[in-house]
């Protein structure tokens, strides 16, 4: 199964507002994204959308290519069987396959469907990819309220991911009220798994003394942390704070 992403499109909103307090003083393009991966690990659900046959593949690319078509319909055929016996795994990876068009026509509303089934039985990978859905990701329809909802879901139970989208609708007083200080505690929840974009958020947070005390031990510590785990904004940031 290929890594499903998910833009978070206010992320540049939220750099913009960090600057015009006046950190950086210059702007520079960032795009992070939400992601949810799915992990199959032993499921036999998810190793039904994720094996390929065993078969010897015929020499004809048009005879592969229908053979193909012919075994991901009946994988999914078999997935759905998984998941409407109640199979959260293969709920969740029904919903992937509704948006991205894998082996069934795309279709949003089936996608939501499914993540929500999956996520209403506390599976936190549906939850977090649900809020991503509501974030109006991808064509979804856009309901801030229900991102942060399912977001916090997530959040609670450890998914970083989540954690950092719950921060960042802390942050911008989206679905949730306006709350800074609970952007960084979400923020550092993620940052302390390892987030880089947390981790980078959460330094700039330091550096102004939004929702935590101005900090700039705690800002360097935080941006060098993102920087060494792949957020190329960090870096400039760092240089910027001398």
């Amino acid at each position: 199964m290929n890594t499903w992403r998910l833009t978070c499109a206010r992320l540049g909103s939220l750099i913009a507002v960090i600057f015009a307090i006046g950190l950086l003083g210059q702007s520079f393009a960032s795009e992070t994204v939400c992601m949810a991966d799915s992990n199959s690990g032993s499921n036999p659900a998810a190793q039904l959308a994720i094996n390929e046959s065993g078969d010897c593949p015929p020499s004809n690319p048009r005879l592969l290519a229908n053979q193909s078509a012919v075994a991901e319909a009946k994988r999914t055929q078999e997935l759905r069987e998984f998941a409407e016996g109640g199979d959260a795994h293969a709920q969740f990876i029904l919903g992937l396959c509704y948006e991205s068009g894998r082996g069934v026509s795309k279709d949003a509303a089936q996608a939501i469907k499914w993540f929500r089934r999956a996520a209403e039985q506390g599976f936190d990978e549906a939850q977090y990819t649900l809020g991503c859905c509501y974030n109006g990701d991808d064509g979804f329809p856009r309901d801030t309220g229900e991102a942060a909802n399912w977001w916090g879901k997530a959040a609670a139970q450890g998914y970083a991911d989540a954690q950092y989208c719950l921060g960042l609708s802390y942050f911008m007083g989206e679905g949730v009220a306006k709350n800074p200080s609970e952007a960084a505690k979400w923020w550092k929840k993620a940052a302390e798994q390892d987030h880089a974009d947390a981790q980078y958020f959460l330094g700039l947070s330091y550096s102004l003394g939004l929702g935590v005390p101005k900090i700039q031990k705690q800002a360097i510590y935080w941006l060098r942390k993102a920087v060494i785990n792949g957020n190329k904004n960090a870096l400039a940031a760092l240089k910027n704070l001398g």
